[in-house]
């Protein structure tokens, strides 16, 4: 009884140290983000201000071709520093003069809710403007600095691809979004890392405007 008795005291022991651990460096976290937050918003009180103008992004599409079945799109942001978020199909009759609803998932990425009559769901990317790593099971994706390649493959119906594009973030709201970061995931290098305003999702003009291009 003397042994459990002291085994059960030392078990609690290592608990009660491992909370307390635990507990000091949420803290520590704690005072570390409200330092940070205080000094952004010093900062972001004496900066300078101009005048900013509203930037609406766009897509440039580089080229379009077909090949073994598929339709093949390569294209750009514009501003070259935004960033790709998002592809699908969408039915031909959508302008994208109107912004559609969207879900944001527990990530934080943010998607439009497609409509039901839209059911062309084989666009993939196969070529992005980063080094993605090889996954089982998935065919692998090349890389292309400064544009995408999706591909999809057509139906009876005609489609038009939807982009989300998402500028960078400026300045304070730039700053405050790292530090966010940076909390949620508990890595200073996130304070090193770029933020991005939630896409807005563009859609390519008809392809027969686009450059022709057969490989």
């Amino acid at each position: 009884m003397l042994i459990n008795g002291w085994g059960t005291m030392k078990l609690r022991r290592s608990k009660l140290a491992a909370w307390g651990l635990a507990t000091r460096v949420e803290l520590r976290w704690g005072v570390c983000f409200r330092g940070l937050i205080v000094f952004m918003a010093i900062v972001a009180q004496v900066w300078p201000h101009d005048a900013r103008k509203v930037v609406m992004p766009r897509i440039v599409v580089l080229a379009a071709w077909s090949t073994n079945g598929q339709q093949l799109v390569t294209f750009r942001p514009d501003p070259p520093t935004a960033e790709i978020t998002y592809a699908d199909l969408v039915s031909a009759a959508t302008d994208g003069k109107i912004q559609p609803p969207t879900e944001r998932s527990s990530s934080g990425l943010v998607f439009p809710l497609r409509n039901p009559w839209d059911t062309n769901h084989s666009l993939r990317f196969v070529a992005v403007p980063r080094r993605t790593a090889a996954m089982p099971g998935r065919p692998l994706v090349a890389y292309t600095p400064g544009s995408c390649t999706v591909s999809y493959t057509p139906t009876d119906s005609d489609y038009r691809v939807r982009v989300g594009v998402a500028l960078e973030q400026k300045r304070a709201e730039d700053y405050i979004q790292r530090l966010r970061n940076c909390w949620k995931h508990k890595r200073l290098a996130m304070l090193w890392m770029k933020t991005y305003q939630d896409p807005s999702f563009v859609i390519i003009e008809p392809l027969t405007n686009a450059v022709q291009a057969r490989r």
